[in-house]
């Protein structure tokens, strides 16, 4: 009797498995995957331009780490992301990221300032960042969309300055650092593997 009441509760019962082997959720649909590891390639203010490595370790975070230049240095960046309704085409985005751009020399910057004097004071300023953004991804889990606005925090470091008169004479002027809070935005694409 009780053989026969075993198999008639495992005949009404929904498959746990698809034909293939894949585990099924309770209610009887596919789990949540995401692919666990993707590029970003964005573009923002004050970030610039940049392409980062994204890391999904959960269902519900993301991680990326990356490189970015503002037109005049290059940088990196570090990220967390906080992803709503992850298994959505339309997903709600919170993160916070950071960053430091290095002063550099850009090659086509001597074609638009000639005074040295200028140059050097744009080459060599240092910008740190603090982001916090929300915004959403719009797509597939493979590859999507996106768009954030927020609040940024930075801090423009330029490096001391050195000015010829003309003569012998020369004039040092200390560095200088600017910092305040900015608004913040980023668009770009997420590409993910696996």
């Amino acid at each position: 009797m009780l053989t026969v009441a075993l198999a008639l509760t495992l005949a009404s019962a929904p498959p746990l498995v698809t034909a293939e082997g894949v585990p099924l959720e309770e209610d009887g649909r596919l789990p949540w995957s995401a692919p666990p590891v993707g590029v970003q390639l964005d573009v923002g203010v004050p970030d610039g331009i940049g392409a980062s490595l994204v890391v999904t370790p959960g269902r519900f975070l993301r991680i990326s780490v990356g490189g970015l230049s503002n037109g005049v240095g290059a940088g990196v960046r570090l990220g967390v992301m906080l992803v709503a309704f992850p298994s959505s085409v339309f997903r709600p985005l919170l993160g916070v990221d950071g960053g430091y751009v290095f002063g550099g020399q850009a090659a086509w910057l001597p074609e638009l300032i000639t005074d040295d004097t200028a140059r050097a004071a744009i080459t060599g300023a240092n910008v740190a960042f603090a982001n916090a953004q929300v915004g959403f991804e719009l797509g597939s889990k493979h590859v999507a969309f996106t768009l954030r606005a927020g609040l940024s925090y930075i801090d423009v470091g330029l490096p001391d300055q050195t000015f010829s008169t003309g003569g012998a004479t020369t004039v040092t002027a200390r560095g200088l650092s600017i910092n305040g809070f900015i608004p913040s935005g980023r668009l770009g694409f997420i590409f993910c593997f696996g």
